[in-house]
């Protein structure tokens, strides 16, 4: 029989918390989630390293957090697109908020300068 490990007992966790200190709850589901039962040894690394680029990366950045948490129980993908997906998501938001801001802006200095 496997081993049968707590979710905070996981190897994958103790490595991600050895190396960014430790994690919340939500971040150790997402790293157990994220993380295939069959990861080859060779890939381990690899994975390991994206792990940690990622919740670093969700732990300073909200929007990101936001996307990753909503993808990430049904993503398929690698880490690195999931990542890639969230830079890309929350990059178009932030512009079409601040496109946005800046016409109710220039329509509200339009709109003073006709009254004067």
């Amino acid at each position: 029989m496997g081993d049968t490990y707590t979710m905070e007992n996981a190897p994958v966790v103790k490595l991600v918390i050895g190396l960014i200190g430790e994690l919340t709850e939500d971040e150790t589901a997402l790293v157990r989630s994220l993380t295939p039962s069959d990861e080859a040894c060779s890939a381990t690394m690899e994975h390991l390293f994206d792990l940690v680029d990622l919740v670093s990366t969700i732990r300073y950045d909200e929007a990101m957090a936001e996307y990753v948490y909503a993808i990430a129980p049904d993503w398929d993908g690698t880490i690195e697109m999931l990542l890639l997906g969230a830079r890309v998501t929350t990059a178009l938001n932030r512009i079409e908020l601040e496109r946005s801001s800046s016409a109710g802006s220039g329509s509200t200095a339009a709109r003073q300068n006709e009254t004067v």
